[in-house]
């Protein structure tokens, strides 16, 4: 069964102004017109989007997913963690040094991470507390001395990029 809310990058607790916002955004991004050297693989993108907002932009269809996406999971329950091979024989070479920030700057660069982590990580990293002001696309808002600063989904992004590279 397909995770309509998954296609969106978006949590199945999303509030519907998010669902209409991430196929917005995603819908932009991805309509074919703006990729004709592959129009093809992009029509096929948009159909899956389209598909989505289908299904989970409108109330009673939403319900629906929802009652049957929990029918789904109760009867597939994810696979439990593999267990754990015995080390080879051979001892192998030292790993490189490497950030320890790796899987979380993977995450954002494949955009796994929706805005509700994203605004926690910030939060996380910065110690500042984010509001979200709705609209077209959502902008994060928080208080500087007195003032309110405003982020957009890219720039959020960038921030936590930049501020986990130099850790």
């Amino acid at each position: 069964m397909k995770d309509w809310y998954q296609v969106l990058g978006l949590l199945h607790t999303a509030e519907n102004e998010v669902i209409k916002a991430a196929y917005k955004a995603l819908a932009q991004k991805y309509h074919p017109d703006r990729h004709p050297e592959k129009k093809l693989l992009y029509t096929e993108i948009m159909a899956e989007l389209n598909q989505a907002h289908a299904m989970l932009g409108h109330a009673r269809k939403r319900k629906e997913f929802d009652a049957a996406w929990k029918k789904f999971t109760d009867k597939h329950p994810r696979a439990e963690e593999p267990t754990p091979q015995p080390a080879p024989a051979q001892p192998s070479p030292p790993p490189k040094p490497a950030n320890k920030h790796d899987t979380v700057l993977s995450h954002l660069a494949s955009n796994k991470i929706d805005e509700f982590q994203m605004m926690h990580l910030y939060e996380e990293l910065f110690g500042n507390a984010l509001t979200i002001q709705h609209g077209w696309t959502n902008h994060y808002v928080h208080k500087l001395d007195g003032k309110e600063v405003r982020y957009s989904f890219t720039e959020l992004k960038q921030l936590i990029i930049d501020k986990l590279n130099a850790s």
